[in-house]
């Protein structure tokens, strides 16, 4: 059965060293944070170069390195720069919403080869999505010129939480008929190929402190759509909780009138109140022609003075629940995903009621902004998860094991 991930695994730099320091393993993860050369490598190591040499010789040897000519030193010869072999393998990222399905292929160094979009009917049932899904993957492998035995680990997103005690999907609506499905074992069903099934906010917030850089450690990822849901990044890591439903903003009670249903039980509950979904079937009962989300933001984009209205009340009962998360966890940034996000009156709703409660030593280094990931962001922190759970030191010593 394909070996698969349910908790978070620490920044690979936190990982305590090993007898004997410096194993392959670690000389590995210091190419990947950016140690480019056997030099460096042998400072920040400690270790003799030629004990250096004869480890990067062993994972070049191994598949995992590569070794290239870099621009000349002054008054020297050229550097010989190490890499990650990129082309050792590949990973993929599946991203599931309610009628869409998002499949990404990238390298071992986490380039894109292959991102595509597609229609899909999650309530055919669980065992006929994954069918789909892999039938994407195996298709988008083909399509890079590649066997599915090159995959070396595939991530999929869904629009729930997963509880990773049981690593089985969490009631929902957005999910009908796929409550408690243990979706690791459907997808160990077509690959050995290790797994992660990971809520999508999750995903968001692993792409978006990824793009933001090493200065923000903590950020509070927003998917603000059909539902809304967040992903937590403290200290640089991914939090997910005690059950794998840390940052489940979603049925918070708040203080309007829901216009759509929810199974939570929660009155007035925020994704209830404030999604898209809910805004659209505000719009309806008024009389409005709004099936949707897309047809919504359209009507926004145009500048409809009613629906302009709806989206910032909507973004202020955001905020109000936003501000107390934010004032708990003083992030450095506050990024949406998700199709609200691209509206300006939502956005700068959040913002304002975020700057007008959150206390000023906590407002002073905040950042409110729409993600920079765009529709393929969750798709971006599955790739990254995925090869962050795959290429850790212990990984890589048990694979360069096995080769030899």
């Amino acid at each position: 059965m394909a070996e698969h991930y349910r908790v978070a695994v620490k920044n690979p730099r936190s990982r305590q060293r090993t007898e004997p320091p410096a194993s392959l393993g670690e000389i590995f993860t210091l190419v990947r944070q950016g140690k480019r050369t056997r030099g460096e490598i042998a400072r920040a190591t400690g270790l003799a170069p030629s004990t250096v040499s004869l480890r990067v010789e062993t994972l070049i040897q191994a598949g995992l390195l590569e070794e290239r000519t870099g621009e000349a030193a002054t008054g020297g010869r050229r550097a010989r720069e190490l890499q990650v072999r990129a082309r050792a393998g590949v990973v993929a990222a599946a991203t599931l919403g309610s009628s869409h399905l998002r499949v990404m292929l990238a390298d071992l160094s986490a380039a894109v080869l292959h991102d595509v979009e597609a229609p899909v009917d999650v309530s055919v049932g669980p065992e006929a999505v994954v069918e789909e899904i892999w039938r994407r993957v195996v298709d988008g492998l083909a399509a890079t010129g590649l066997e599915p035995d090159a995959l070396r680990g595939l991530a999929l997103g869904v629009p729930v939480p997963v509880d990773s005690r049981a690593g089985a999907i969490a009631p929902s609506v957005q999910l009908p008929g796929w409550d408690q499905v243990r979706v690791y074992d459907l997808l160990g069903a077509h690959t050995d190929a290790p797994l992660l099934v990971e809520n999508d906010a999750n995903l968001l917030a692993v792409a978006e402190a990824a793009l933001a850089g090493p200065a923000v450690e903590h950020l509070l990822a927003v998917k603000v759509g059909s539902r809304i849901g967040s992903g937590i990044i403290s200290a640089g890591v991914l939090h997910q909780g005690a059950s794998g439903a840390a940052g489940e903003i979603s049925h918070t009670p708040t203080g309007g009138t829901s216009a759509i249903p929810c199974s939570c039980g929660t009155d007035d509950c925020l994704e209830s109140v404030a999604s898209g979904s809910a805004v659209a079937a505000r719009l309806r009962a008024a009389g409005r022609d709004v099936p949707g989300t897309a047809a919504l933001l359209e009507l926004a984009r145009i500048g409809d003075p009613q629906v302009v209205a709806e989206l910032r009340e909507a973004g202020q009962r955001v905020g109000e629940v936003l501000a107390e998360v934010v004032n708990f966890l003083n992030p450095h940034a506050v990024a949406f995903g998700g199709v609200l996000s691209t509206s300006a009156p939502f956005v700068a709703a959040v913002r304002g009621v975020l700057f007008q409660r959150c206390l000023p030593i906590v407002s002073a280094v905040l950042d409110v902004r729409e993600g920079r990931g765009g529709p393929s962001a969750e798709a971006l922190g599955g790739v990254r998860l995925i090869l962050e759970r795959i290429l850790t030191a212990d990984a890589v010593d048990k694979l360069v094991a096995e080769r030899r």
